[in-house]
Order: structure tokens, then C-alpha cells, then sequence
């Protein structure tokens, strides 16, 4: 059983750097926190706010070389949750095409696989058991868990628009004489 969800933000931690996708449940007001690399923030946070970037990046790389072989993703999904041993745990993904009658399953990092979706508008799923192992509420709903709670806050004071940190354009290059 899958929930289906769609990105709420991308946000950036001011203070230590640390990057967070924001999956929301379409069904409820449940936020499921992934911590992903900076590559992959900023490339959600550009097609989220309908920003191209100049060159193409890896995952617009990926969905064009798709599309030249026939190949089109219909879902990813967010399969599992592995703790590390640190306390802390990787979220894994998959990638779903459909290639004539086929359909493949490929494995993916959760990062790369709402980066590709997001590109092509493919529904973005969620295995039930790590949605209600690892979701947090939305601001404003009840949270029995005090350490749920917490975690909430710290979500809540990122900053809300991706393109204060992600989506700024990198200065440029230095000519040389």
C-alpha cells in the first residue's frame, strides 16, 4: 500500500547547510522530512519553482536521454527507510518506466527519484509503513510526540523559499586574460 504525496518545499538550514525535501500526503496534513544532498535540492527546488537552469542539469540529462529511447517514467516511490547504525537512516527509491510493454523497476536513491518525477509530473508514492514510521505533522495539526514535535520546529524555522539558497544563479565565471 503506497500514500501518494507531492513536494512541499525544498528548504536549506541556514546555520548548518543541511538540505530537506518536504513530501505532503494528498490525502492528509502529514509532511514526511527526506535530508538530501545540495546537487539534488537544488534541482528540485529549480523545477518546483518553475526556474530552469541555464544548462541542463543530470536528472534533465537522464529525462531527455528517457524520452530519445522511448522510455517514459510513470511513478517513483519511496520503498524503505535502512537505519545506518548512527541512529539516522537512507531512504531508498525506485524508479518506475514504462518502455513499450514493459514496465522496469529501477533502483534509486529517494533524492533522484522526486528530482526525475518532478521533471515529468510522475505521481510520487510513498510505502505506507515508512510514511507512518517517519511523517511529522503539518504546522498546526497535533502531535502526541514530544521528540516529533521538536523535530517539527526545526523544519518550521527553514526557510520556506528554495531560491534563497538553492535557486540563486552561481556568479560567473572568471574569464581568463
Amino acid at each position: 500500500m503506497y500514500v501518494p504525496c507531492v513536494v512541499e518545499s525544498v528548504r536549506v538550514h541556514v546555520l548548518t547547510g543541511q538540505h530537506v525535501v518536504l513530501l505532503q500526503a494528498r490525502d492528509a496534513e502529514r509532511l514526511l522530512p527526506i535530508w538530501i544532498g545540495a546537487d539534488q535540492a537544488f534541482s528540485i527546488a529549480c523545477t518546483v519553482a518553475g526556474k530552469p537552469p541555464e544548462r541542463p542539469l543530470t536528472h534533465d540529462l537522464v529525462i531527455e536521454m528517457l524520452k530519445r529511447l522511448g522510455a517514459e517514467i510513470t511513478r517513483v516511490v519511496v520503498k524503505d527507510l535502512v537505519e545506518d547504525g548512527s541512529g539516522s537512516g537512507v531512504f531508498h527509491g525506485s524508479v518506475f518506466l514504462q518502455v513499450g510493454d514493459r514496465e522496469l523497476e529501477i533502483d534509486s536513491r529517494a533524492s533522484d527519484a522526486v528530482a526525475l518525477a518532478v521533471r515529468v509530473d510522475a505521481r510520487i508514492l510513498v510505502a505506507r509503513e515508512v510514511f507512518e514510521r517517519s511523517s511529522i505533522a503539518a504546522e498546526g495539526q497535533d502531535e502526541d510526540d514530544h521528540e516529533l514535535s521538536v523535530f517539527r520546529e526545526f523544519i518550521n524555522s527553514l526557510p520556506n523559499e528554495p531560491g534563497s539558497r538553492l535557486g540563486d544563479d552561481p556568479p560567473p565565471p572568471k574569464r581568463s586574460a
